[in-house]
Formats: structure tokens, sequence, C-alpha cells
């Protein structure tokens, strides 16, 4: 019995000592974990503000657009015919070219018919005017001379008194005479002629179908007149004008021709915070631009801004943090990027001999504490 009982006692003192041993091994694990991690402070790259004057342009890319570009429509009913050239894109057309024609017989015949009949209710004024208005018959009889059916109405002689106003009006020669020149400014609707020198781009009707007013018909645009849209962030506006200077470049970084600014929308796009800078683009002898060629424009400044450079990795949501070696913090501060290239972005205002973090930061807090390598 009393064997058991040591053997018990034996047992509950060992699984104490193990406990006790668990315990305090836990325990400077803890100290060690604590102490590790006190001691661990990373290390960030970052640079010294050093100010300096830089005279920079403001890039943009856009793409080439006709000035003009216009949907041409039918605005009379008929048989659609080929004009100077044929009804297919690409085709190139030069100013005053008759693009296409509507078959206008039935027109033609019917403005001929209103004139005949027109002519008559004038002839048959004659013998009035000449009892009641003996000094106006010469013109009205010249007048009635001068109608040709193959030519425009002449224009219609001016009345001297209300009773001559009241007499010509009262036969209905002046509802018949404007609704034949609106006949006639309709039948020049048959015939359609290049406003500008450019490209066929689209053609929506063919040769020989039948249209009817409204119906499109072709997709013009001036070759010889472009303007360029370039977003530029609304914070880099400063510097540009109407008439500031711009360099444009091609894709692949081809000087292609200079240019200047002729006008700054006045609204900002909602989703990129840019606004729209519109040039008028002047190709180098040797060059051309294309419609819908993508191309890069730097908008020339005269102007010298006072800042620094610094790489884009150094801006996060337009914020930069500066590095405070006394307490060895960082300091988040808001800032407005002026330029942006391939270097980097232009910022001004920054403290003099300050140090700014140029990579990301991770599990930032004010209390987090940081080493920094100047570059």
């Amino acid at each position: 019995m009393k064997i058991r009982h040591y053997i018990i006692l034996a047992i509950f003192i060992l699984f104490n000592v193990l406990v006790v041993m668990s315990l305090n091994f836990a325990g400077k694990e803890d100290e060690k974990e604590e102490k590790s991690s006190e001691l661990f402070v990373p290390t960030l790259s970052a640079t010294k503000i050093v100010n300096a004057p830089e005279t920079f342009n403001i890039s943009g890319n856009g793409t080439v657009s006709s000035f003009n570009a216009v949907d041409l429509a039918c605005e009379v009913q008929g048989k659609l015919n080929k004009g100077a050239h044929d009804l297919k894109p690409g085709i190139k057309f030069k100013k005053g070219d008759l693009l296409y024609k509507i078959n206008n017989a039935d027109a033609l015949y019917t403005l001929r018919s209103r004139k005949s009949s027109f002519l008559n209710v004038v002839a048959n004024l004659l013998p009035d005017i000449k009892n009641d208005f003996s000094s106006e018959y010469d013109k009205w009889s010249d007048f009635i001379n001068e109608i040709k059916l193959n030519d425009p109405l002449p224009q219609m002689p001016a009345w001297k008194t209300n009773k001559e106003k009241i007499f010509i009006s009262s036969r209905n020669v002046l509802t018949d005479y404007f609704s034949i020149k609106a006949l006639e400014e309709q039948l020049n609707k048959y015939m359609v002629y290049a406003p500008f020198s450019g490209v066929i781009t689209d053609v929506y009707a063919t040769d020989f179908s039948v249209v009817n007013p409204g119906t499109k018909i072709m997709r013009v645009v001036e070759t010889n007149n472009f303007e360029i849209a370039v977003p530029i962030p609304s914070d880099q506006l400063k510097g540009v004008n109407v008439n500031s200077e711009v360099a444009i470049f091609t894709s692949t970084g081809e000087h292609k021709g200079g240019g200047k600014v002729v006008r700054i929308s006045e609204v900002i796009n909602k989703s990129t915070q840019s606004v729209y800078v519109y040039v008028k683009p002047i190709a180098f002898d040797n060059q051309e631009f294309t419609e819908g060629e993508y191309v890069r424009v730097d908008i020339l400044e005269k102007a010298e801004h006072v800042g620094v450079r610094l790489p884009l990795t150094a801006v996060v949501n337009h914020k930069i943090y500066l590095y405070n070696a006394k307490d060895s913090t960082l300091t988040p501060r808001d800032i407005s990027v002026l330029n942006t290239n391939q270097k980097g972005v232009f910022i001004a205002d920054l403290p003099e001999n300050s140090v700014v973090i140029t990579q990301e930061v991770l599990n930032f807090t004010d209390t987090s504490k940081f080493k920094v390598l100047i570059k």
C-alpha cells in the first residue's frame, strides 16, 4: 500500500516539474521573439531633396482626326448614281467634285410644269396691269420675257404702291413664285458636291439603289486639315495656353512635325481627371499625318519651374513620405505633380535637404520605425 502511494507521489512531482519547465521555456521563447521584433527595423530606399530649376515639356498621347468629318445623307428621293468618282471607301476627291447624284427627271418635269402655269398666270395679268397700272406695265412685261423653263426664275419686280401689291397678291402670284423658288432649291439637292478636298472613309448606299430623305450615303473626311485631342492632367495645365507650341512624334519616337494649341476644353473628365487640349498639327515637308494615327504630343513650355524630379515609385495616391531622422518615423505629405515623363515626376515646394522615400512603404503607421538608404 505504501509503495503505491510512493509511486503516485513520484508521478505527481514529475508532472509538476514538466509543467514548470515547459512554462519557463515558452516564456524564454516569447522574450526572444519580443527582443527580435524590437531589434528588426526595415530599411527603405530614399533620396535627399535638392531643388533646382527645370524647363520641361508636358506630354500626352492622342489620335489624329480630321477637323471636318461629315456624314452625307440624302435629302430627296430617287435612284442613287455615282458622281465623278466611284462610291467606294478610300476614294480621294477634290473640293467641288460631284460626289453623287439622285435621278431628278421627275422633279425637273414638275418644276417646268409649275413654271409654265406661273407664266400663264402672269401673262393673264398683263391686260389688267396695262389698264390699272400703266406705268408698271413694262417691268412686268420684261419679267415674263426673262422667264426660261430651264433657268431659275428671275427676281420678281418690286411694287411701288399698296394698290399694286394687293392686286398682285390677290392673284396668287406671290404664292406661286415662292413655291417655284422652293422647288428650284430642292432641285439643287439632287446633286451633291464635295465641300472640301478629302477622302471617302465609309459608304452606306450602293450605286443604283433607291434612297429616301435621311438615308446615309457616305462619310467623308478632310485630309489637309487635322487636329489632335490630347488629354492633359488638370494639375499640369498651368503652363498650357492657346498658341503654345508643340512637337509631335510617332508611336516609335520619330519627330514628325509641330503645331500649336488652338483651344482648351473647360470640362474635366471625371474618370481620368484630365482636360482635352486641341492641337493643330503641321507636318514636316517630307511627312504627312493620317486620319486615326496615334501620336505623342509634347507641349513646349518656356517658363522655368523650381523643384525636384522623383521616381514614379515615390508617389502613391498623390502622397510622398518624408523621413524624420530624429525618431526614424515617416510623415505622409500630399503633393501636386507638375510634370511626368520617362525620368519620373516633377514636384515643387518640398523642403530643401529633406529625405523622401523612393519605394513602396508597407505596414505604415505613425509610430513605425525605419532606416533609410540614401541613393
